[in-house]
């Protein structure tokens, strides 16, 4: 059965996936998107993490991603109002969100150990 130059239904379609035509939707509300990457409180814990990885990073230039990374949530638990600002701005977004609005190496580290403390309040 050879599917090529005929237009498919894409609710039942079989063949070679390469060839097919239509619109595709995934399904994503993209204003959802905008809105979390708008949200303030998500802004201000990104730049509120980013700022304390820097200055861990520069404190200790040789430690590991993983040591940087248990030094910042010990700050993060030792500080009440910096763990609000970042339980803001996960409730503005998500973890995921806020991983990927930080650019720093240690982020994901951060982000994982982060989530566990989170998790034990």
């Amino acid at each position: 059965m050879n599917n090529q130059g005929q237009q498919t239904n894409f609710n039942h379609a079989k063949g070679d996936i390469t060839n097919q035509s239509g619109n595709f939707q995934t399904g994503v509300d993209k204003r959802k998107i905008t809105n979390i990457n708008n949200s303030p409180d998500l802004a201000q814990a990104a730049k509120d993490i980013k700022d304390l990885l820097n200055q861990l990073s520069a404190d200790y230039p040789n430690d590991s991603y993983r040591d940087l990374s248990d030094k910042a949530v010990d700050e993060v638990d030792k500080n009440p109002q910096l763990k609000e600002r970042i339980i803001r701005g996960v409730k503005a977004g998500s973890f995921a969100a806020l991983k990927k609005t930080i650019e720093h190496p240690v982020a994901q580290f951060f982000i994982e150990g982060v989530n566990e403390v989170l998790k034990k309040h």
